[in-house]
């Protein structure tokens, strides 16, 4: 059985491991979400776009 002293560097190195992969996952979470804001700003402005073209093409047919 290992003495206390090895447990508590065992500890203190998982502890470690832990944070540095939390912080990683972390940084994935942060990327995706920045990923997520720029797709949703392309949705946006593809849906104002189709919507002012759908109105332009109403307009005009009503000219007709």
């Amino acid at each position: 059985m290992p003495e206390p002293p090895e447990i508590r560097q065992e500890l203190a190195e998982e502890r470690r491991e832990l944070k540095e992969a939390v912080a990683d996952l972390r940084g994935e979470l942060d990327e995706k979400a920045q990923q997520g804001k720029k797709l949703a700003v392309v949705v946006g402005v593809a849906t104002g776009a189709a919507v002012l073209t759908n109105l332009a093409l109403k307009l005009t047919r009503r000219r007709d």
